[in-house]
């Protein structure tokens, strides 16, 4: 063996400090790719509770037009939940705290939409008179519907 590959076998290989600064840098790399996945699942977490919500109230007015009689939408900022009544029986329910770990809030309270059997908000049953703001919150991040007397949503 010749010493010119005695010095090629010795110097094969990486040292520590080159291990430590690739593993440095993989971590850094980490941890920045970390920190985007969870803001973009709460950014996900807001945008799906918001669109159960909006499917929720479709289905509350769906179901009014269907049987011909008044459905109820309930929103209830405490329990971060809403849910669809007859008067008698609950036909489905939302948990947005479970479901999608969102913060429910809104600009009046607890919240009552009455949709006729023609599927217009009946103004004379609803709790609220103006317009109202419901948000999802997780984090940052949040996402809105506003709600109309007569039913209709802008988000």
């Amino acid at each position: 063996m010749s010493t010119a590959e005695a010095n090629m076998d010795r110097h094969s290989g990486f040292t520590v400090v080159e291990l430590i600064i690739a593993l440095l840098i993989g971590s850094i790399l980490t941890s920045i790719a970390l920190s985007n996945w969870g803001s973009a699942r709460a950014s996900m977490a807001v945008r799906g509770a918001r669109n159960s919500f909006v499917t929720l109230e479709a289905r509350a007015r769906a179901t009014a037009i269907e049987k011909g009689s008044t459905m109820r939408l309930y929103v209830s900022v405490g329990g971060d939940s809403a849910y669809i009544s007859d008067g008698t029986t609950t036909l489905d329910r939302v948990r947005f705290a479970e479901e999608f770990h969102v913060d429910l809030r809104s600009s009046g309270g607890d919240l009552r939409l009455c949709m006729n059997s023609r599927g217009y908000g009946d103004e004379s049953c609803n709790n609220f008179t103006d317009a109202v703001t419901l948000q999802f919150w997780q984090n940052a991040d949040s996402s809105s519907v506003q709600i109309l007397p007569l039913g209709q949503l802008i988000y």
